[in-house]
């Protein structure tokens, strides 16, 4: 299995069964009891075979983590984050 995220800017990300997910929801709260209103929520956090259940749903279950998701981090201990609205299509190889 190998699925391709291909971003707006023309690179691509190869995902495979093993690849390393993390993914952040954007919250706020004005009832927050400091000032910080706005923060970022995990909703994923692992192998990408950990959030799939059969082979045949391998893209929906990224296309589905994508788009509840406003941020993803790619690689277990990566320190870039990347805008899902930058996401242009995802393939299969």
């Amino acid at each position: 299995m190998s699925i391709n995220i291909n971003l707006i800017n023309g690179e691509s990300i190869k995902i495979n069964e093993d690849t390393y997910i993390v993914a952040w929801k954007y919250q706020s709260s004005l009832m927050a009891s400091n000032a910080d209103h706005y923060y970022l929520d995990c909703i994923f956090k692992g192998n990408f075979e950990d959030g799939k259940v059969t082979e045949d749903d391998e893209e929906n279950k990224l296309e589905g983590l994508i788009s509840a998701a406003d941020w993803i981090s790619i690689g277990k201990g990566n320190k870039n984050s990347l805008k899902t609205t930058a996401v242009l299509s995802i393939t299969r190889n």
